[in-house]
């Protein structure tokens, strides 16, 4: 019905084609500017695994460790280099970015079929330009396919909604679309418990539907799903000791209020709070009008602020881009919202049939669209100094033009400068082997703040970083023994400023007094020790 739909609207047709390249124009621009993260530089060693031997693992000391979480990640980003033959930072986002694209593609249906093609325009054009959009779109991590993923078990959800007696075929969709969604990233988990009141909701006047048999077949499924990634989980960590803890640990919900933690306006202030979302936010809170009256638009309207509620008090690791696998839900709301508070206030002012009256209403619309669009673009809209980041925090997902550390230049300065015999102390293993080819010896953490691996392969009694398995410098006597037993030692800080995390303060003032900076670039530093 709907790609008849669209078959017969050539205007939709040329306007879906027109956002289609508008989107991947802001993505594909400047997809290779910014150096690898550590998430992505994480999931490429991932990626080469996957080249090496069809899954993804890395090697960490003497133990191959294969990938216990975003499990279906490194197989999507695979793909490009396969093409290409060598991985690269275009080859490893490309796939972001179709992603990306695929969800906007998505919004346009979805709105055009619910809500029609003035809604759908202004929807994707506030994807298309929104920074956080743009910056997640071209990022190689889990972000984009989980947002696509979660974008689909949705709307197959509303599908099964909208029957009567759920067909198998659609059930089992939804229950495959949630395992893509699952397995690239957990806390998409979130989605049952937010899906489950949703359906309560819209079923409240038949219950039974619940418990129809095609249903209860997916319900099966979703849970052995669940069973079965946790288990691997579990069954994949054992056999290694670690000390600390991190992410990775946490497979379930917690009582966010027992905790000391717990933080239930994090989410408000960090999304809300963004200098791209403060007038769009406004839309999306006053819109609340638009939610009581038009029930698809509800759907969509509670998916978001529930999932909201839900992290906020449920997932105790709190992070900002940890909403953006529900963006889509409040970009359709508040596109939703200013096309019907348009046409409202177009259908009051035709009343008047007064070409003034008309030509002023359709300039406050135009200049009303002009604003919201350019909002939602750090480019032309900032409105916060650099100092003052709106409570934010470090954040570098929420303006285009803020760099991120510098892994490549340091690196590269050590691959040009190292002698042989030298050692390598690194706190970046992963970007630094990617960028450069070297292997760094080291990793000093005096505060432990990231988990290290004990390898019981060997015997000597050393910790090892949880990246690639280099010895872990655990205080500041290890680091001394080092410098005494060798003539030159290279140390990648980077991030600099996350140093004081995982140094203490006497070795950081220690590094910083007998150390010489040979490159400094944004939030990286390449130092040399010689004897």
């Amino acid at each position: 019905m709907l790609a008849k739909a669209m078959k017969n609207n050539y205007l939709a047709m040329a306007l879906l084609f027109v956002l289609v390249v508008l989107c991947a124009y802001f993505r594909v621009s400047g997809l290779e500017l910014r150096p690898l993260s550590i998430d992505e530089a994480t999931i490429v060693s991932f990626i080469q695994g996957v080249v090496a031997k069809g899954y993804p693992y890395v090697v960490v000391s003497t133990m191959e460790v294969p990938l216990a979480t975003y499990e279906l990640i490194p197989y999507f980003l695979t793909i490009p280099s396969l093409f290409t033959g060598e991985v690269t930072e275009f080859t490893v986002r490309l796939p972001s970015v179709i992603f990306s694209v695929g969800t906007m593609i998505m919004i346009f249906m979805i709105c055009f079929r619910q809500f029609g093609l003035f809604s759908a325009v202004i929807s994707c054009v506030l994807y298309s330009t929104s920074t956080w959009a743009i910056y997640w779109g071209q990022n190689a991590f889990h972000p984009a396919p989980t947002q696509f993923f979660t974008l689909l078990t949705v709307v197959l959800i509303q599908r099964l909604l909208s029957q009567n007696e759920p067909t198998l075929k659609l059930s089992l969709a939804v229950w495959l679309s949630f395992t893509f969604t699952y397995l690239s990233w957990e806390g998409s988990g979130f989605l049952l418990p937010v899906a489950a009141v949703i359906v309560l909701y819209f079923k409240r006047d038949n219950l039974l539907w619940i418990f129809n048999r095609n249903l209860l077949v997916m319900y099966a499924l979703v849970i052995l799903t669940l069973v079965w990634q946790g288990v691997r989980r579990i069954m994949l960590q054992e056999p290694h000791l670690m000390l600390g803890s991190g992410k990775g640990d946490i497979s379930l919900p917690q009582l966010g209020f027992l905790n000391d933690s717990w933080d239930p306006l994090f989410y408000l202030i960090n999304f809300f709070g963004m200098e791209t979302h403060l007038l769009v936010g406004l839309v999306f809170v006053v819109g609340f009008y638009y939610f009581l009256r038009l029930e698809a638009l509800r759907y969509f309207y509670l998916f978001f602020i529930l999932t909201v509620l839900f992290l906020s008090n449920f997932l105790l690791f709190y992070n900002a881009h940890y909403l953006y696998f529900i963006y889509p839900f409040f970009i359709i709301s508040v596109g939703v919202i200013i096309s019907n508070a348009v046409q409202d206030g177009y259908s009051i002012l035709k009343r008047d049939m007064s070409p003034i009256t008309l030509g002023i209403g359709l300039f406050a619309s135009a200049f009303f669209l002009l604003t919201v669009f350019a909002s939602i673009n750090s480019n032309f809209v900032q409105a916060y100094s650099i100092g003052n980041q709106g409570y934010l925090g470090v954040r570098l997902d929420y303006r285009n033009d803020l760099a991120q550390p510098d892994y490549r230049t340091v690196t590269a300065a050590l691959e040009k400068n190292i002698r042989e015999g030298d050692k390598v102390i690194s706190m970046a293993p992963m970007p630094t082997r990617l960028y450069s080819g070297i292997t760094s010896d080291y990793f000093l953490q005096t505060i432990t703040d990231r988990k290290i691996v004990y390898d019981n392969n060997l015997v000597t009694p050393f910790y090892r970083d949880k990246f690639i398995g280099s010895v872990v410098l655990r205080n500041f006597d290890e680091l001394k023994d080092l410098l005494a037993s060798n003539e030159r030692v290279w140390f990648v800080a980077a991030p600099y400023q996350s140093m004081p995390t995982v140094i203490d303060a006497d070795t950081v003032e220690f590094i910083d007094s007998n150390f010489r900076v040979i490159k400094e670039s944004y939030d990286a530093r390449l130092y040399l020790w010689t004897r």
